[in-house]
């Protein structure tokens, strides 16, 4: 991810330097339809960035793809053998579709079911794992705590077939190789499995000549469908902290500004001018978003993943304009009735000339779906793969 602000920063108060702003940071600032990033924090489990540049829609859509659109694995099917604990088979079902999955590089690792060729799962579309403990009452114990920890990974039927040492490789589609080379080792794991200092997540308790025994099958979707697909505990932003567009009202007391204190995020703006006149045409121009992951995937690659899905749906809507309009069929008559534009739509002008739609949904300049820019730079890859916007079941 690039674009990065480096000019001079228009969020400073008057008089003050950029570099007053705490850490020097410069906060980005751009014309709409010129996207600026700026990453604040950032780690494995949570990320502060800024986004500029962009309407307060589009900064919206970017938070809800992130939190329901970018795919995961969780456990969909639970099939009893037995279950001799007090808690109910749907309530333990339930506990275990929450349990986060590591979920790295599931876009091209797992194939969504809807989109395979099987009949109840197979290695290409599942991950299935197994619990079966059982407590006798060793040691004087009363009860014995049964966790994620205890989840073990099974091969799933349909694998790949062993490498031929007498002959040709195995005969593989194109697709099945992809999804072999991109599955990550540890695709399915129970996140927090084995670290030290993670505790596990509490499923069950069980007494004495209690036991469990079950097979899970977790498949890839997206948090459209449910919850427990989404890779984000949470995922906001603010802009304009000191309500200068009024879009707001305080209720307070007393004191407005002691009852409703300012965020974190005002250190990055110029404060409010009681004496300056309001403007009806001001709009939002940075937007503070924090996001943070449930581990089952790096909070950055969510982030990267959700910007390419945000493009490919925004390609989705430019290709069906271009499809109602009938623009394909007037540029292959080169400009019937005069019209040296083909008689089409006319592909909308960011400002520069490098910024425009491409015709097949990719973006030029700073946008970059097709492969560079500030915005997407993969964006292609990830069309191939799906938004994830079609039901999950068959």
């Amino acid at each position: 991810m690039n674009g990065y602000y480096n000019g001079p920063s228009t969020s400073a108060p008057t008089g003050q330097a950029a570099g007053g702003v705490p850490g020097g940071i410069d906060v980005p600032a751009g014309k709409t339809n010129q996207p600026r990033l700026l990453v604040r924090n950032l780690n494995n489990q949570e990320t502060t960035f800024h986004l500029s540049g962009v309407e307060l829609a589009y900064a919206n859509s970017f938070r809800r793809v992130m939190l329901a659109d970018v795919p995961t694995i969780a456990i969909d099917q639970v099939q009893f053998a037995q279950n001799t604990t007090p808690i109910p088979d749907e309530m333990l079902a339930h506990r275990l579709g929450l349990v986060p999955l590591i979920s790295r590089g599931v876009a091209k690792g797992l194939r969504y079911t809807r989109d395979c060729e099987c009949d109840e799962g197979c290695y290409y579309c599942m991950v299935t794992l197994k619990l079966k403990v059982a407590f006798r009452g060793a040691n004087g114990e009363k009860f014995m705590r049964v966790t994620s920890d205890m989840l073990e990974i099974v091969p799933s039927p349909g694998g790949p077939p062993p490498p031929n040492p007498y002959g040709p490789p195995p005969d593989l589609s194109e697709d099945d190789r992809q999804i072999i080379n991109n599955r990550d080792p540890e695709l399915g794991v129970p996140v927090g499995k084995g670290q030290p200092g993670v505790p596990p997540i509490l499923l069950a308790k069980m007494g004495q000549g209690q036991e469990i025994d079950i097979v899970c099958k977790a498949y890839k979707g997206i948090a459209k469908h449910h919850a427990k697909w989404s890779p984000l505990s949470t995922v906001a932003f603010e802009y304009d902290p000191y309500n200068k567009l009024r879009h707001t009202t305080h209720w307070f007391e007393t004191d407005e500004r002691a009852e409703w204190p300012l965020s974190s995020n005002a250190v990055f703006e110029t404060p409010l001018d009681p004496n300056e006149p309001f403007d009806y045409s001001a709009v939002p121009s940075t937007f503070y978003y924090t996001a943070e992951s449930v581990n089952s995937i790096p909070v950055r690659s969510v982030v990267e993943q959700g910007l390419d899905l945000l493009i490919e749906n925004l390609a989705s809507v430019i290709l069906a304009v271009q499809k109602e309009t009938g623009v394909d069929e007037d540029e292959e008559n080169n400009g019937d009735n005069g019209d040296p534009n083909g008689g089409g739509m006319i592909e909308p002008d960011f400002g520069n000339g490098t910024n425009q739609v491409d015709g097949y949904g990719g973006y030029g300049g700073d946008y970059g779906g097709g492969g560079g820019g500030s915005f997407g730079a993969n964006g292609a890859q990830w069309g191939q793969q799906g938004s994830g916007m079609s039901p999950l079941r068959r």
